[in-house]
C-alpha cells in the first residue's frame, strides 16, 4: 500500500505544480493561448519518440484513439476549466472539478468496466466534504467570492463551463480506460497533445488576435513556465496519469485528483508562503480518510452461509 500511497501523492504534487507555475504565465498570456502553445511544444517533444518506435503511431485506432483523448481531456478539460476561472472563484472551481471522480464512477459503472458501490461512494463523499474544507476556507476566498459577483450571465457561462470541463474529465478518464489496450503512452500522449493544441488553436486566436499578445511567450520567465508544462506536465505527469488509468481503473485514478487541493495547499505554503488555517489541517484529515475508503481499502468480504438440510449456501456480508 505503502507504494501505492507514494504514486498517487507523487502525481498529485506534480499536476498541482501546474497550477503555481501556470500563474506565471498568465500573468502576461491568455490562459487558452498558454494552453495551446503548451500542449503544441509537448507534442513536439514527443515527435522524436514516436517517430523513433517507426510508423505504429500513424495507425489509424491509435490516432483516432489519442485524438478523441486530445479532445476530452486537453481542449474541452482544462480549456473550459481555464476559461471559467475568469468568472468562477478558483475555490469554487477546485471543488466543482474534485467531483469528477463521483462522474467517473457513474460513467464507468454504466458502461460496465467497474462495480459502483457503496464504499466507494461514502470515500468520495467524505473527501469532496474535505477539498470543500481546504479550498474554500482561506484567507481571502471570501472577499475573492464576493468580487467575483460579475454579471449574472458571465457568471453562469463561468459555471456552465466548469461543469462542462469536469464532465469532459470525467468521461475522458473512462473513455482512456476503455480503450487503452495495447496502446503505446507515448503515441496516445503524442495525439492527444497535438489534437488538444490544434483545436484550442482557433480558440486562441479568437481571444488574442493580435500577434503582440503572444509575443510575450518570449519573455524569458513566461518561456520557462510553458517548458515546465509542456515537459513536465504534458510529458511526465500525463505518463503518470495513464499508467494509474491502467494500473487500478478509472474511477479508482480519478480519486488521485481528490488529493490536488491539499497538494496545492503545500505547494503554495512552501513556494509561495501561504498560511494554512486549522480547518484546512482538518480537510486534509478528510482526503485521507475518504481515499483509505474508497481506494485503499479493500472491500467487506462477503462470506457464504450454508443451509444444513440442503447444504445449499447464499452470500452474506
Amino acid at each position: 500500500m505503502g507504494r501505492i500511497i507514494v504514486l498517487f501523492a507523487g502525481f498529485s504534487l506534480v499536476w498541482s505544480s501546474a497550477f503555481i507555475v501556470g500563474k506565471v504565465a498568465i500573468a502576461d498570456l491568455d490562459p487558452v493561448v498558454l494552453l495551446a502553445i503548451r500542449f503544441l511544444v509537448g507534442a513536439v517533444c514527443l515527435l522524436p519518440f514516436v517517430v523513433r518506435r517507426g510508423r505504429r503511431f500513424l495507425q489509424m485506432p491509435v490516432m483516432r484513439f489519442g485524438a478523441i483523448a486530445g479532445v476530452l481531456n486537453n481542449a474541452l478539460y482544462l480549456g473550459l476549466s481555464f476559461m471559467a476561472l475568469q468568472t468562477v472563484p478558483a475555490p469554487i472551481l477546485v471543488v466543482i472539478i474534485s467531483c469528477a471522480p463521483l462522474l467517473t464512477s457513474a460513467f464507468a459503472a454504466l458502461t460496465g468496466q467497474e462495480p459502483l458501490n457503496a464504499q466507494r461512494l461514502a470515500g468520495f463523499a467524505i473527501c469532496i466534504v474535505g477539498v470543500v474544507c481546504v479550498a474554500v476556507w482561506q484567507p481571502g476566498a471570501g472577499s475573492h467570492m464576493a468580487h467575483a459577483g460579475i454579471a449574472g450571465m458571465d457568471v453562469l457561462a463561468g459555471y456552465a463551463m466548469a461543469i462542462g470541463g469536469t464532465v469532459a474529465f470525467a468521461f475522458g478518464t473512462v473513455y482512456l480506460r476503455a480503450h487503452s489496450v495495447g496502446a503505446s503512452p507515448v503515441d496516445v500522449n503524442f495525439w492527444q497533445s497535438l489534437v488538444g493544441g490544434l483545436v484550442l488553436v482557433p480558440v486562441a486566436l479568437f481571444r488574442a488576435p493580435e500577434l503582440v499578445l503572444w509575443q510575450a511567450a518570449l519573455h524569458l520567465q513566461t518561456l520557462m513556465a510553458i517548458l515546465y508544462l509542456a515537459v513536465v506536465i504534458t510529458l511526465g505527469a500525463m505518463f503518470m496519469w495513464l499508467y494509474l488509468i491502467k494500473r487500478f481503473g478509472a474511477s479508482k485514478a480519478a480519486a488521485a485528483h481528490l488529493i490536488n487541493p491539499l497538494s496545492g495547499l503545500i505547494l503554495s505554503a512552501v513556494i509561495l508562503g501561504s498560511d494554512i488555517a486549522a480547518i484546512q489541517i482538518g480537510g486534509a484529515v478528510l482526503i485521507g480518510f475518504g481515499l483509505y475508503i474508497a481506494v485503499f481499502r479493500a472491500p467487506a468480504a462477503r462470506h457464504p452461509v450454508c443451509r444444513k438440510m440442503s447444504g445449499s449456501c447464499k452470500a452474506s456480508s
